[in-house]
């Protein structure tokens, strides 16, 4: 068997972490949906492919779930942006939608939370 290519580790590694900004993101929804109720958006932690990324971004709780429904769809901030990884979307005013392909969307779908 031969070795990935660059490429497709870079990609791998930033599915990897990604899925765990969405498993924090996940773990906060109950939270989240007690404050959705007074303020109508939710607080998540920037699904980017920077691991020490601590930035957060404000979604409505609607707009959470459409991404969700995506398991290789991802909220990040404008500017979190890994164009060599991952393609955009959509974009809004307050974040970006990124979707991961090939075998970074393989590895995204097996560590989705919801799957």
């Amino acid at each position: 068997m031969s070795e990935p290519d660059d490429q497709t580790e870079r990609e791998v590694r930033a599915a990897r972490n990604q899925s765990m900004f969405r498993a924090v993101n996940e773990q906060m929804t109950q939270l989240n949906e007690a404050f959705d109720a007074l303020t109508g958006t939710y607080i998540i932690a920037c699904e980017c492919a920077e691991r020490t990324c601590i930035a957060t971004l404000e979604i409505a709780s609607d707009e959470y779930e459409q991404i969700r429904k995506e398991p290789n769809h991802f909220a990040v901030l404008a500017g979190h942006v890994y164009p060599d990884v991952e393609s955009v979307v959509r974009q809004t005013d307050r974040y970006v939608v990124v979707e991961k392909a090939a075998t970074a969307a393989i590895v995204a779908e097996a560590l989705d939370p919801r799957r």
